[in-house]
């Protein structure tokens, strides 16, 4: 990526944030809650300014319950948003990157999914990322559409940190609960940066997965991992029914295989409880 000029969206929330910080290079713009991805005419502007070679699009209006209450906001942010965006991108020399999420799969499988199987999404949310990804095939040709799930990672004051939550919850408690009914693949985010950068180098282009391999993890199994890495005396049970019942019908099943990746022989994803030891050990350190 030397000399190449890259924008980032999202750049305060936990994905944009951490590629600022893992790429430091003087050629990096950040744009986060004052760029309105969903004014075209701002877009094109700002885009016209910065001239980059580069488009990683991290925004996204992320709240997966809301997103059923604000449909006309899922879409305007993560259909829309995305469309503005790819409308500068057409007939230009620009790699354009898309994250999506492995949860607009649905509910055809209990196996991980592949990049290679259905997408019914459930959620408004889902549903509205899905359609951002058909924008960026049906318009571009230089484009990585990348489904990732339940990130985890960056600065312990980050307000999506999820396992540093975990850590507070945890340490002052004797029992805490957690849901056993969803399995997915914790991700971290250096992992998925890093897999990032191996795919601009090797110029590809096209969908892939992009998780730590996990076979059947539970969000139980990934906190009660979380509150044994960090050696705390507090116990993990799984929560009743419906403790932690959510309006948005999400999929029971995000999990997700990097299998493109590794048909090209490419994959750099390590396995999912080896990466949260290394994070752990990170927020360990860190006063």
């Amino acid at each position: 990526m030397t000399g190449k000029k890259i924008l980032v969206t999202g750049s305060r929330g936990l994905l944009g944030s951490s590629i600022i910080k893992k790429l430091q290079c003087d050629n990096i713009v950040g744009l986060d809650r004052g760029f309105d991805i969903t004014n075209q005419k701002y877009v094109l502007k700002i885009l016209n300014d910065v001239k980059p070679d580069i488009i990683i699009h991290a925004a996204a209006y992320t709240n997966v319950e809301d997103c059923e209450f604000n449909q006309d906001k899922a879409y305007i942010v993560n259909t829309i948003g995305t469309q503005n965006i790819v409308n500068y991108c057409i007939n230009k020399d620009i790699l354009f990157i898309y994250i999506s999420s492995t949860g607009i799969y649905g509910t055809s499988k209990n196996e991980p999914y592949s990049e290679f199987d259905d997408v019914r999404p459930t959620t408004i949310h889902h549903k509205s990322k899905y359609e951002a990804e058909k924008i960026v095939k049906n318009h571009l040709n230089q484009y990585l559409i990348l489904r990732t799930g339940w990130l985890y990672g960056g600065e312990k004051s980050h307000n999506k940190n999820f396992v540093y939550k975990r850590f507070l919850e945890a340490d002052n408690k004797d029992v805490i609960y957690s849901d056993d009914s969803q399995i997915g693949n914790p991700t971290y985010v250096i992992d998925f940066i890093e897999q990032i950068s191996v795919l601009i180098k090797q110029q590809q282009y096209g969908l892939f997965n992009c998780v730590n391999e996990a076979n059947s993890v539970t969000r139980y199994d990934y906190v009660k991992k979380i509150v044994e890495l960090f050696e705390i005396k507090c116990s993990v049970e799984i929560a009743p029914k419906d403790m932690f019942k959510r309006i948005a019908p999400v999929s029971s099943n995000e999990s997700a295989q990097n299998y493109k990746l590794n048909l090209l022989k490419m994959n750099t994803m390590p396995v999912w409880d080896k990466s949260l030891i290394k994070y752990i050990n990170i927020l360990k350190d860190t006063k």
